[in-house]
């Protein structure tokens, strides 16, 4: 009986340790972020310092937009304004030959 019940609690122990070593971590990357809602209104472009757009994991798309005071934002990816700085942020990487206006990784 005591072998039986050790068995089981070795076998639970290693079922947990497998799940959790493959699973992601959430937030491990910009990317993974989610968004659920979307800003409703226009922000002004002279704040935004970068943008990532969310995973393809996520049940909604969005871009994330950075701001100059670290805050992240969530903008739908279909409004006119939101392409628009995404386009302006594009070319001003392109122009200053830096990798570019989407954010690093891990921020």
């Amino acid at each position: 009986m005591k072998v039986i019940l050790a068995t089981l609690v070795f076998l639970l122990i290693l079922a947990v340790l497998h799940s959790e070593a493959n699973e992601e971590p959430v937030n491990k990357l910009t990317s993974h972020l989610c968004c659920f809602t979307y800003i409703s209104r226009k922000v002004p472009l002279r704040i935004v310092k970068g943008y990532d757009r969310t995973s393809d994991q996520c049940p909604t798309p969005g871009v994330i937009f950075l701001m100059q005071q670290g805050r992240q934002i969530c903008a739908n990816p279909n409004v006119a304004w939101v392409q628009e700085y995404i386009r302006h942020l594009d070319h001003a990487s392109k122009l200053s030959g830096s990798t570019g206006a989407r954010m690093a990784k891990g921020v």
